[in-house]
C-alpha cells in the first residue's frame, strides 16, 4: 500500500489512536475512488455497504425535506472536507443511507467495505474498539451540528428569527 495513504489515514478522524501496524492493515482495505463535481455519491435511502474518506476535496450531505407547500427539496445539513469521513453507519449495521452525498468540487476519496472491516477487527479487535470510539466522537459532532441547523429551521420558520 502506498506510503501517501497510510500518511493519509494518520490525519483522518475515525483512525486516530491506531499505530502504524494497524494503519498498514487498514490501509490494506482501502480503494481509491475519483468523482467530478457534482457527482452524486449516494443518494438518501440506497443500499450501501462502504464508508468513505475524504483524502481531497468536499462534499455536500443533504436530506430530502417537505416544505409547508408539500413540496419535495434538497436541504444541506452539512458539508465535510479532506480528512473527513462519511457513510460509517453502514459500520454500525446500517445498511441504509440516511442521506444524499454529493462531490462539491472535485473529490478523491477512500473507501472501505463493511465485510473487510469486520474481517480486520474480528482480527485485530484493538481497531475495532479504536475506530468505533472515534464515529462515535464523529457522529455525536455531525448529530449536535444538524440539531442546530434544525432548530435555526423550525425558529425560522416559526417567525421567530428575522424579528426585531
Amino acid at each position: 500500500m502506498s506510503a501517501d495513504v497510510i500518511e493519509h489515514l494518520q490525519q483522518v478522524e475515525v483512525f486516530a489512536g491506531l499505530n502504524d501496524e494497524e494503519l498498514h492493515l487498514v490501509a490494506a482495505i482501502c480503494k481509491p475512488l475519483r468523482f467530478a463535481a457534482g457527482h452524486v455519491i449516494f443518494e438518501e435511502g440506497a443500499d450501501g455497504d462502504e464508508l468513505m474518506i475524504i483524502l481531497d476535496g468536499c462534499v455536500r450531505i443533504s436530506l430530502n425535506t417537505r416544505s409547508p407547500q408539500g413540496n419535495m427539496a434538497s436541504t444541506t445539513i452539512n458539508m465535510l472536507y479532506t480528512g473527513q469521513s462519511f457513510g460509517e453507519m453502514v459500520l454500525l449495521g446500517g445498511a441504509t443511507r440516511s442521506a444524499t452525498v454529493t462531490c462539491v468540487g472535485p473529490c478523491a476519496l477512500l473507501t472501505i467495505r463493511e465485510h473487510d472491516f469486520a474481517t480486520i477487527c474480528e482480527q485485530n479487535p484493538r481497531i475495532g474498539y479504536r475506530v468505533m470510539r472515534n464515529m462515535a466522537s464523529d457522529l455525536t459532532y455531525k448529530l449536535r451540528s444538524s440539531n442546530l441547523l434544525l432548530r435555526g429551521n423550525i425558529r425560522w420558520q416559526q417567525g421567530e428569527l428575522g424579528k426585531r
